[in-house]
């Protein structure tokens, strides 16, 4: 990573720890207690993460660091939502853990074609291939496909939804999860691999920040899951939060580093 960025991610971490944390992990803590005491112990998934690792790049911010986090994030969403529900409450019932499996093979698997053109729709496919060979049953595919299928956000997706409620909440939680990545977690990680990855100089970088923090504030409103819809705004309140604060640290201590590039960064967004 080019010294500049790696002065710039520090300052954005250092940004991140001032805040307090997204309310989810205080208030789902033992949500997410349950959800990673499951994902640690399962044979499967350390599996499952044994055919992906050549799969998922670091480098490019939507690894496995990135999809482990989704993946644990989309199994609480899927408890939290289940201890809500009328129709389902025994949570500590075998199929509440099996529909968080679910939700954590979802989460391994949904960025593996993040560098190609519909990556939802390639990933989508790709899963099905890799959980066919590990022997899944055809019904949990299909519905950890269709998940992956229409996680991508602003994109409409003609997939049809697996039959019965687990298939869309294994959607939803999946999707919430993977959008809780664009609070804190954008400015602390994601964002600077994706730049050393492509080589941005930083005064391109500059010029469409403003529009990026624009479309991070959309994701606010597409939350789908009744947690995500809870939670899931504060994520973004957060990421926008350090974002703003991050584009005046960088106009004013990396000012030599823009090279005289004032024109699309003398509007803070």
């Amino acid at each position: 990573m080019d010294e500049t960025y790696r002065q710039i991610r520090q300052r954005a971490r250092e940004l991140v720890q001032t805040l307090p944390e997204p309310a989810f992990y205080k208030e789902e803590a033992d949500a997410l207690k349950r959800s990673h005491r499951l994902f640690d112990r399962s044979a499967e998934l350390k599996e499952l993460i044994s055919h992906l690792e050549a799969e998922l790049d670091e480098d490019f911010g939507h690894g496995l660091f990135h999809s482990q986090k989704v993946a644990i994030e989309a199994g609480a969403i899927v408890l939290v939502e289940r201890r809500r529900s009328k129709e389902h409450n025994t949570a500590d019932a075998p199929c509440v853990d099996r529909l968080m499996f679910k939700a954590h093979c979802a989460g391994l698997l949904h960025d593996t074609m993040r560098k190609h053109k519909d990556h939802a729709e390639k990933g989508a496919a790709y899963a099905e291939k890799v959980l066919a060979v590990l022997h899944f049953p055809q019904n949990e595919i299909h519905e950890i496909a269709f998940a992956i299928a229409c996680h991508e956000a602003f994109k409409t997706n003609d997939a049809a939804c697996p039959t019965g409620p687990d298939a869309q909440l294994l959607a939803d939680a999946l999707y919430d999860a993977d959008k809780f990545r664009w609070g804190p977690d954008n400015f602390a990680h994601t964002v600077w691999d994706m730049v050393s990855y492509a080589r941005i100089p930083l005064p391109l970088f500059m010029s469409h920040y403003p529009r990026a923090l624009e479309g991070i504030a959309r994701i606010k409103k597409t939350f789908r899951s009744q947690t995500g819809k809870l939670y899931g705004p504060g994520f973004i309140d957060i990421g926008l939060d350090v974002g703003k604060k991050l584009y005046t640290i960088i106009q004013s201590e990396f000012a030599p580093n823009l090279g005289g590039c004032t024109a699309s960064s003398s509007t803070t967004p």
